[in-house]
């Protein structure tokens, strides 16, 4: 977590309490979007939250290479103290959400023993994807570091340019004419989903460093170019199939990734918050790793109870179930980071 007692760490914090909120959105909204029928009334306003939150997990990644990048993180700290609490977690929760399953099944020996199997050939949750690769980017942190210290602005633009292309748009340009005729090309230029990751770390560094001679005005129109690409190509694609095309809501694409480097922009060095919601934000930056491990079990619980996202309406379920999730997760935070061990390795 970032130092607290500096402006730009507080900015940070609300980057990370804004994203950990766009996941619980994002999730909430799939149950909106999920088994309706493109063009009604429910369904755009669940692609409408699901849309808007989509920078989330860059901008994790952002705040991660802002962080990291910066600072002199040796390798053997990485592998003796980092990674090792990241797969720790990892593991302990996915093996979490394999008993919560049994619960319901009922719980036998057999039972538990596929559950450790599964949990340790990392047949996890589907969200434990971005732990997956958080350790690819830790892991690629001092090399990195190298990099990013001793480039000229200009080399990292470029370094920036070749990672957008072959890691944000031609993954999504390759399922277009002509681009989709170039088979071939297709599979050897396209930049690994995982790989692309390690962009985002180098882009907020890159913004943390010289963000502060952009004109806000950029950021804003980023902001809006990226919510306009991922919303109308959606709801585009979605319409003609009749069934949700989720092409242009992935991560690793053009409209999530400018609607997250407008975000951090806008954040890094728009207003800051006001005096009275800086210690909230912070806390909730604090808490947003618990949330985010814990949430879909709160979300499932939630679902058996009649409670979803996908209610009717959904333009106002989908963040009433997102605050829900959160005050949950937030809570449980308040309880596990009092025990020690559980503290430092859990959340």
């Amino acid at each position: 977590m970032a130092r607290e007692g500096t402006d730009r760490d507080r900015r940070l914090d609300t980057v990370r309490s804004l994203a950990i909120i766009m996941v619980l959105v994002i999730h909430s909204a799939a149950a909106g979007l999920a088994g309706r029928a493109p063009g009604t009334a429910d369904w755009w306003g669940a692609l409408l939250w699901g849309a808007a939150a989509r920078p989330a997990v860059p901008l994790f990644f952002l705040c991660s290479g802002a962080l990291m990048l910066c600072r002199d993180i040796s390798p053997r700290r990485l592998l003796t103290h980092n990674l090792p609490r990241i797969v720790c977690a990892m593991l302990v929760w996915a093996f979490l959400y394999r008993l919560a399953r049994l619960a319901g099944e009922g719980i036998t020996p057999a039972g538990l023993w596929d559950g450790v199997k599964r949990t340790l050939l990392l047949q996890h949750e589907s969200h434990f994807y971005y732990l997956h690769i958080l350790l690819l980017v830790y892991a690629f942190v001092p090399v990195v570091r190298v990099f990013v210290r001793n480039a000229s602005r200009r080399e990292l633009e470029y370094l920036l340019a070749v990672w957008f292309v072959t890691g944000i748009l031609f993954p999504l340009l390759r399922h277009f004419w002509p681009f989709q005729l170039v088979t071939q090309i297709n599979t050897w230029y396209r930049m690994n989903m995982a790989y692309s990751a390690i962009g985002f770390a180098a882009l907020g560094h890159y913004v943390r460093q010289y963000g502060g001679t952009i004109p806000l005005g950029w950021y804003r129109i980023s902001l809006a170019a990226g919510l306009g690409i991922t919303f109308g190509g959606c709801a585009v694609l979605s319409l003609r199939d009749g069934a949700l095309n989720e092409l242009f809501l992935e991560g690793m694409s053009p409209g999530p990734a400018l609607m997250a480097f407008g975000l951090f922009g806008l954040i890094l060095f728009g207003r800051d918050l006001p005096g009275w919601a800086a210690r909230p934000v912070a806390r909730l930056a604090q808490a947003s790793f618990c949330i985010y491990l814990c949430h879909i079990l709160f979300q499932r619980w939630f679902l058996r109870l009649g409670l979803s996202g996908g209610a009717s309406p959904c333009v106002l379920a989908v963040p009433g179930m997102a605050v829900l999730l959160a005050v949950c997760g937030w809570l449980a935070w308040e309880v596990l980071r009092r025990v020690p061990v559980v503290k430092s390795y859990l959340i």
